[in-house]
């Protein structure tokens, strides 16, 4: 019977089209032969001599790894393969396949002004983008694998809700237009979302509202206008950009509710509501001034969203004047400065080493706008939409395992997905100490620092080991508690690994019979604190790995 023990990788692990099995170089195969030895080649080539398989050279002395050829026709393929697979002198055997460059361009109409997405240096210079074409081969956002569709709400001025390129929430249980609350949700004719300027459901059209939308989330791909960052969730819009805080806050309130609902009823009802983007907000604002706005970050937070926020189009440090909302202390908001073609900061928008987390491309962005059309528009407001469109795409492309711990514990998830967001930013020399990251975002870096768990066959049974950590997020110590259903543990350790999975420290653990403990404090191998963020610990015993995760604050 064989056992399974999980172990951590950092990789892209999932994409969006499974390359056929026909895309292979015709009459080649490669053979993980059961020994090194030219007799073993003969003897191979002798017992298939029928397809005239024929040695062509190494191309791995470690794995023994051989390409050979054969001749097509006399036997079909994939008897060939399996023919092979089942003989003595073989360990393994596959097609030659052919690979492509892991990129989509989508072929939307209007992508070769979209330099924020993909940037060739022909608009600006190059790479002045998110990498946006290498993150969608891995996903193009939409559902998560647990089957939920993903939603981002725009809280803005309204959005053109006849656009054919908007990929448009609708709340289904409800009959638009009857004056009746058709899903008891305490919101009349919601059907297309919210307008928390008349406490209505008639959402009005909105050119800046329709622009935001287009950037977070464009169908990509249908030959038509642009591709937003995430080409297939759903846009939520929510009339709610004023200079009134309560309508904000009502605006907000009904994103909140949504997202509520739609856990208490197991998806029935509500909305999976993933991000929010907010491209408003009030100049050199005290948050202090702003209590009941400012918790709505953390309720949401705990409730599973994430929350982008522009800053001021203005040059001036936040941290030094103040920002309403980019300078609330709220973990659960990712706040977004304005970065142009030329990958710096633009002259006109704010920053703060404390206050302002990442820039994003936000000058001169080509996307939709209302009357069914499309336009250019500059500041910080066009950057955030990039950043509310990530966050879906990171839970589009998140595993099961995942997005079960979400539902059981979502704001720290979110915290961790914040951290992936951070933590993926090509570092930029006008960013680099003047915001918390010190870069703009980068999508598809992002997405290969979320973590995959993998399943390997080995001698130890996952169930064998019970591992838990606590407290979690900690500071200044965390405990690691595991427990040992088997026997014969040879030198267990505990190794402590950051997101790049690079080891900074390891701790020996003496067992006490089939358990044990060890302390964290939070330092490096040289008993340096390491920085607060999301750290993995990884319980090591004969090359048997089991990982968890701890969040650091």
């Amino acid at each position: 019977m064989k056992n399974f023990i999980i172990i951590f990788i950092i990789t892209v692990f999932f994409v969006t089209t499974l390359a056929s099995e026909t895309s292979y170089v015709p009459g080649q195969i490669m053979i993980q032969l059961s020994s090194f030895d030219e007799d073993v080649i003969m003897d191979l080539e002798t017992d298939m001599k029928t397809i005239n398989l024929h040695k062509i050279r190494l191309l791995s002395g470690r794995m023994n790894i051989w390409l050979f050829d054969f001749e097509v026709g006399k036997l079909s393929d994939s008897r060939i393969k399996q023919q092979l697979i089942d003989h003595t002198l073989v360990q393994k055997a596959q097609f030659n396949h052919y690979t492509s460059q892991r990129e989509i361009f989508p072929n939307d109409e209007s992508f070769e002004l979209q330099w924020n997405m993909f940037n060739n240096g022909g608009i600006g210079v190059e790479d002045a983008d998110i990498d946006a074409t290498d993150a969608w081969e891995i996903t193009e956002g939409g559902v998560t694998v647990l089957g939920d569709t993903l939603v981002i709400a725009v809280i803005d001025g309204g959005c053109d809700l006849t656009h054919e390129d908007l990929n448009l929430w609708k709340n289904v249980h409800e009959i638009p237009n009857n004056s009746i609350d058709d899903d008891n949700n305490g919101y009349v004719d919601d059907y297309d979302g919210w307008n928390a300027y008349n406490h209505s459901g008639n959402v009005p059209t909105d050119s800046h509202g329709t622009h935001v939308s287009g950037i977070a989330g464009a169908i990509g791909n249908n030959e038509l206008g642009v591709a937003g960052v995430n080409w297939n969730a759903k846009i939520m819009p929510v009339a709610g950009d004023s200079s009134v805080e309560s309508v904000v806050v009502e605006a907000y309130g009904y994103v909140l509710e949504m997202r509520k609902i739609y856990d208490e009823t197991g998806g029935e009802f509500g909305a999976y509501i993933i991000s929010t983007n907010a491209s408003f907000g009030v100049d050199y604002g005290n948050p202090a001034n702003y209590p009941l706005w400012s918790a709505i970050y953390d309720s949401l937070g705990v409730a599973g969203v994430l929350s982008a926020a522009a800053t001021m189009n203005i040059h001036t440090n936040v941290d030094e004047v103040g920002d309403m909302p980019t300078a609330c202390e709220s973990d659960y908001l990712i706040t977004v400065t304005n970065t142009t073609k030329y990958d710096v900061k633009h002259s006109m928008a704010a920053y703060g080493l404390e206050t302002i987390d990442l820039g994003a491309p936000g000058s001169s962005v080509y996307a939709t706008n209302y009357n069914n059309g499309y336009s250019f528009k500059t500041g910080t407001s066009m950057a955030t939409p990039h950043v509310a469109g990530a966050v879906a795409m990171m839970f589009s492309a998140a595993t099961e395992e995942f997005l079960l711990e979400y539902e059981a514990n979502p704001a720290l998830k979110c915290l961790e997905v914040k951290q992936y967001i951070l933590d993926g930013v090509d570092i930029l020399p006008d960013l680099d100490g003047f915001t918390v990251s010190g870069g703009r975002l980068n999508l598809n870096t992002s997405l290969e620092l979320m973590p995959n768990v993998n399943i390997i066959e080995n001698d130890l049974p996952a169930s064998a080991i019970q591992l838990a950590n606590y407290p979690n997020p900690f500071n200044p110590t965390t405990t690691i508690y595991f427990e040992l259903n088997t026997q014969n543990i040879v030198n267990p350790e505990i190794g402590i690994y950051n997101l790049k999975g690079q080891k900074i420290n390891n701790i020996p653990v003496n067992l006490n019979g089939d358990e044990g403990s060890v302390n964290w404090n939070g330092t490096d191998q040289n008993d340096q604190p390491v920085s607060s963020g999301i750290y993995f610990y990884k319980l090591n015993i004969e090359n048997s790995p089991v990982n968890k995760m701890i969040l650091m604050k």
